[in-house]
C-alpha cells in the first residue's frame, strides 16, 4: 500500500502500478512517480488526467478520446521524447482516474534551471543556447516528419537529463487539449476552443487563434 494525494492509503493502479510520490500538480491532476510491478518495479511516471470523474458516461468518452490521442503517441519513438507506455483507468481511493503512463526521466526541467540561475543573478550564456537548440531541433524535425506539433514548447516541459546531459521533450499540447474539453463537459461550461502554449513561447498565432504548423 502506497499513500495517495491527500493521504489516503491506495494499491496497486490499475494491478500494476505502485505509487511512490507526487511529483506535482497541475490544472489536469497530480503526476506520480511509481514503480511498475510488472516490470522489476522500474520507474515510470503516471500522468492523471480528468481528476475525480464520478460519471461512467464522461469517463468513458474521455477514456475514448485520449485513447485516439494515445495512437499518435504510440507511434513516437525518439531517445529524446519519453517513451508512452499505456494508458489506463485507475482507482486513487474511491475515484475512478483516468492515467497515462510514461518513462521516467530523471532531472531538472530547464525552467527550474533557468529559475536557479536568476537566483544567482546569471541567466543561460549564448553558447548554452545554442548547445540547446542543436540538441532540441532535431526531435522537433522528427516530430514533424511523422506529422506530429508538440504545441507547448517551453522551460517547463523540457528536462535536461542527468543520465546523458541531454534534453528531452515533454508533455504534448494534444493530451492537454482533450482535459481541457472534457474537464469543461464535467463542468458544464461551454466547450470554448483550447488556448495552449505559454506567453513568450508559443507564436502569436496560436495564442489568438489556435493556428499551429510546423514553423
Amino acid at each position: 500500500m502506497t499513500v495517495g494525494p491527500m493521504g489516503e492509503s491506495v494499491g496497486l493502479v490499475g494491478g500494476r502500478y505502485r505509487l511512490i510520490r507526487d511529483l506535482g500538480q497541475g490544472g489536469f491532476g497530480h503526476t506520480y512517480l511509481a514503480e511498475d510491478s510488472n516490470r522489476f518495479n522500474e520507474l515510470c511516471v503516471l500522468k492523471e488526467f480528468v481528476p475525480q470523474v464520478t460519471d461512467p458516461a464522461l469517463l468513458q468518452k474521455a477514456k475514448h478520446l485520449f485513447e485516439r490521442e494515445a495512437g499518435v503517441l504510440y507511434q513516437i519513438n525518439h531517445p529524446q521524447i519519453p517513451r508512452f507506455r499505456e494508458l489506463l483507468r485507475g482507482e486513487v481511493g474511491d475515484q475512478g482516474r483516468l492515467f497515462l503512463v510514461q518513462d521516467y526521466v530523471e532531472g531538472p526541467t530547464y525552467q527550474e534551471r533557468l529559475e536557479t540561475r536568476l537566483r544567482g543573478g546569471q541567466r543561460f550564456s549564448e553558447p548554452e543556447v545554442t548547445q540547446l537548440l542543436a540538441q532540441l531541433l532535431p526531435v522537433l524535425d522528427y516530430l514533424h516528419g511523422i506529422g506530429v506539433i508538440h504545441r507547448d514548447i517551453a522551460p517547463d516541459n523540457l528536462i535536461l537529463r542527468n543520465a546523458d546531459g541531454l534534453p528531452v521533450l515533454i508533455d504534448f499540447g494534444g493530451v492537454k487539449q482533450l482535459a481541457t474539453q472534457l474537464v469543461q463537459q464535467q463542468q458544464g461550461l461551454p466547450e470554448n476552443p483550447t488556448r495552449l502554449g505559454k506567453a513568450g513561447y508559443a507564436p502569436a498565432e496560436q495564442l489568438d487563434g489556435g493556428a499551429i504548423g510546423p514553423s
